[in-house]
C-alpha cells in the first residue's frame, strides 16, 4: 500500500491514544472454471503467449549481457 503521508485527520490539540485497525471480513463466491470452452482456449493461449514472451525476453537479455 502507498502512502503519500500518513495523518490522523484534521489537526487535534492531543494526539490519538491508540491506533485503529480495521478489518473486512466480506468474502463471497464468485464462480470457478470457464464460461464457455472458448474462454478456456482464449485464457490457456494467452498463458502460452505470455510464457512463451517471457522466454524470448530472457534468451534476448542474456545475449544482451554476453
Amino acid at each position: 500500500m502507498f502512502r503519500r503521508a500518513q495523518t490522523g485527520g484534521p489537526e487535534r490539540a492531543e494526539p490519538v491514544a491508540e491506533p485503529t485497525t480495521l478489518v473486512v471480513n466480506f468474502l463471497q463466491f464468485v464462480g470457478a472454471g470457464w464460461q464457455t470452452p472458448a474462454d478456456a482456449m482464449l485464457a490457456n493461449t494467452s498463458a502460452a503467449m505470455a510464457r512463451e514472451h517471457a522466454e524470448t525476453a530472457r534468451q534476448h537479455l542474456q545475449t544482451l549481457a554476453a
